[in-house]
This record gives structure tokens, sequence and C-alpha cells, in this order.
């Protein structure tokens, strides 16, 4: 399989031990050619080897991947095999972090844990306009200050939330 003998290329001697999970997974899974996954799941040979190939190619530091899962899985009667089962690969492939569950609405757990706000950073703070390509103008329009004396203003902190201590180095604005 593409994916074992691409995360192969980095291992360690000790990977190779008889009773190292690598190589227990690796004879697990070596009964599961493209012929019986084409039989078993009906997804054509070709395609499946593509897939296959894409994958392993983010067994690199210059790709990664990431696996976006919902309710069709988590629902699933084997859903948890699936998931821990794309975990492994993650983790073969040394894309730690590549699980991402896309779970929960507004009125269940909240949008924080969904992964694909691609309107939307880190604090719920929008993405620039195109007026807004500048740094200091984008946190302008964003860190908004208290009306009255003595109020506390969460939006103030707006510049702390996207800088984490890199904005004192390039002279933009932030309060501490």
């Amino acid at each position: 399989m593409a994916l074992f003998g691409a995360a192969a290329n980095g291992l360690k001697p000790c990977a190779r031990h008889p009773r190292c999970v690598y190589t227990l997974l690796k004879q697990h899974y070596a009964r599961y050619v493209p012929e019986m996954v084409e039989r078993v799941c009906g997804t054509p040979k070709d395609k499946m080897l593509f897939i296959w190939d894409l994958i392993a190619s983010t067994a690199t530091p210059t790709r990664a991947m990431t696996i976006m899962y919902a309710l069709g899985w988590t629902q699933h009667s084997t859903g948890s095999q699936m998931i821990r089962t794309g975990a492994m690969v993650q983790l073969l492939l040394g894309n730690i972090g590549g699980m991402n569950a896309l779970r929960g609405h507004s009125n269940i757990q909240g949008l924080t844990d969904l992964g694909l706000l691609s309107n939307q950073l880190p604090a719920y703070i929008g993405l620039p306009l195109q007026s807004e390509q500048d740094y200091g103008k984008f946190i302008a329009a964003r860190a908004l200050k208290p009306l009255r004396p003595n109020q506390l203003s969460y939006w103030q902190n707006a510049a702390k939330f996207q800088c984490h201590g890199r904005c004192r180095a390039q002279n933009t604005p932030q309060s501490h």
C-alpha cells in the first residue's frame, strides 16, 4: 500500500521490530489489496489508488492533510472505527492534529468547534475587508473602545486575539 511505503521512508530501526505497532498495522492491512477494496467498497481501483497516492503524498514536512468528519461518521454503526482509522493514518503520515470533527450547531454546542468558518478568524473576528489590508486599519475597525468611563470592552483587546506578542516587533498597535 502506498501509505506504508511513504511512511516507511523515515522510520527508525526500532519501528521495524516485529511487535512494533507500525509493523502490526502493516501486517493487518496487507490483506486490503486494491482489488479486494474495490470489490467490497465498489470504488474503482484507479480512483482509489489516486486517492491513496494523494493521501500518502502528505507524509512530508512540506505538505499536510486534514480529515474532517461530521455526523455521517460519528453516528454511523462503524463510525468510531472510521475515526480511529483516520487518526491512525494521520499519525502514520506525521499529520498530527489532522482529525477534525465538524460538529455542533449554534443551538447545541456553539460554532467555536467548527473548523470551516471561512469568513471568521479565531475569537469570531471577521476577515479583513478590501479597505483593511493594513493590520492597523484592520484592528482599529474591530478594537472598539468603551463608551463610558470605567466600562469594560471585550473587543478593545482584539489585537491580543490576533497577535500573541508579534505586534510589538512590527510596531503595530497593541494594548497590554
